[in-house]
């Protein structure tokens, strides 16, 4: 009788385990690895902006679709780009992908989002590369500019000031 119960015990927890455990494994925290991270109301770049998380706030992870995933910050729900996010807080490099809320003056060349700078950095494109293009990989030049070391207020007065002036 006791090893009846002991086996249905085992079984019980077992399902129990295999039911209820794989959500919150799953689910984890994402940290924004740019500037700001536009949460959007669908996996869709042309969709309405909820909110803005900054570099290194945490967002909730409630599922994955493709490219994009449901996250969960402060009381809004919506979809963020796996390109801004990451699993890991942000390390203290550069990056050569950050995107200022400047107001450009009228008839600027606007630039490009941060979404369309990580990408192109990842070697995401539009259109097609050449097939004699796609195994060249820079390795020596990541590296280089991987070293570079910028303090935060210089960054800040960088993005402030433009170049050149």
């Amino acid at each position: 009788m006791t090893k009846n119960l002991w086996n249905l015990l085992n079984s019980t927890i077992s399902i129990f385990m295999l039911l209820f455990l794989p959500s919150a494994v799953l689910a984890g925290d994402l940290y924004v690895q740019s500037i700001k991270a536009r949460i959007l109301s669908s996996s869709s770049l042309g969709s309405q902006i909820v909110v803005e998380a900054n570099r290194g706030e945490v967002l909730k992870e409630l599922e994955k679709e493709g490219n994009w995933f449901k996250v969960s910050y402060k009381e809004s729900t919506g979809w963020v780009s796996r390109l801004l996010v990451g699993p890991k807080p942000p390390s203290g490099k550069v990056s050569v992908l950050e995107e200022t809320e400047e107001k450009l003056e009228k008839g600027s060349r606007r630039r490009a989002s941060a979404f369309a700078t990580a990408a192109a950095a990842r070697g995401l494109a539009e259109e097609r590369a050449r097939i004699s293009d796609q195994l060249k990989v820079d390795y020596d030049g990541l590296e280089w500019m991987e070293k570079i070391n910028i303090s935060d207020e210089k960054a800040a007065m960088f993005i402030i000031k433009g170049v050149g002036k």
